[in-house]
């Protein structure tokens, strides 16, 4: 009788399971591309500008609307030493998500290396689609 009941817990964690993955990957599979541009330094908001100095230092990840737009905001904090870029892999939305993924790259030469510490960010505008914003 135990085995049996044991038997029956296996087969019900693994439907489980399989419906789980299934449901994972139909969400996945709806997100569909969101066009995005990555804004220059001087062409930033002076809020937007603001926040990036308070916050450079450190690790961030944030989203700021203004003047009607939806600026999605990604520092790396202090590196130690110049070279570095940031390269956004994808910009996604679903039914109720945008989901963001950066990834920073590090200086390729020697030569692209400088003797003072940096701070790289990147801001993405998107249109603002009134939906949570998720780092990924």
């Amino acid at each position: 009788m135990e085995k049996r009941l044991s038997l029956i817990c296996l087969i019900a964690w693994l439907a489980f399971s399989i419906v789980g993955c299934g449901m994972l990957q139909k969400k996945n599979s709806e997100a569909k591309e969101v066009d995005y541009t990555v804004v220059k330094k001087e062409e930033l908001p002076s809020e937007v500008k603001k926040i990036i100095e308070v916050k450079k230092q450190e690790e961030f990840q944030m989203a700021y609307q203004c003047e009607g737009e939806l600026y999605l905001l990604r520092g790396y904090g202090i590196q130690s030493s110049g070279g570095y870029s940031i390269q956004v892999e994808y910009v996604r939305e679903n039914e109720e998500e945008i989901h963001i993924k950066t990834r920073l790259l590090g200086p390729e030469s020697r030569e692209e290396q400088k003797d003072t510490i940096s701070c790289p960010s990147i801001v993405v505008k998107v249109e603002n689609r009134n939906k949570k914003i998720v780092f990924d």
